[in-house]
């Protein structure tokens, strides 16, 4: 399987006391699960079929974060969190990095 990691993290409301974020199909998946019964419909089982057949490897993770993210936005949960430029998450490289690089 690869791996089940979504490239952008989806956030949603949880329960109106927080946000959660869902970086995976199994975080989508265990969302989807606590979601009362009788507020899922067709929509609620299309993401889920999406997140667990990308989980069982015949879908692809990405359709899975589409549905999922589709879903929530449909059903007001969906929580637009800014994500910071890559420059700002990305790996650190100081300037002892390079030197250790150049004697290598």
């Amino acid at each position: 399987m690869e791996s089940a990691t979504f490239k952008q993290p989806v956030f949603v409301k949880d329960d109106g006391y927080g946000v959660q974020k869902i970086g995976c199909v199994m975080d989508a998946i265990e969302f989807l699960e606590e979601w009362p019964v009788e507020r899922r419909g067709l929509l609620h089982a299309a993401a889920s079929d999406a997140c667990y057949s990308a989980y069982d490897g015949r879908k692809s993770v990405e359709a899975a974060n589409k549905a999922f993210t589709t879903w929530a936005r449909r059903v007001g949960v969906i929580e637009d969190v800014p994500v910071a430029p890559q420059w700002m998450t990305g790996p650190k490289i100081s300037r002892a990095d390079h030197l250790m690089e150049s004697d290598g």
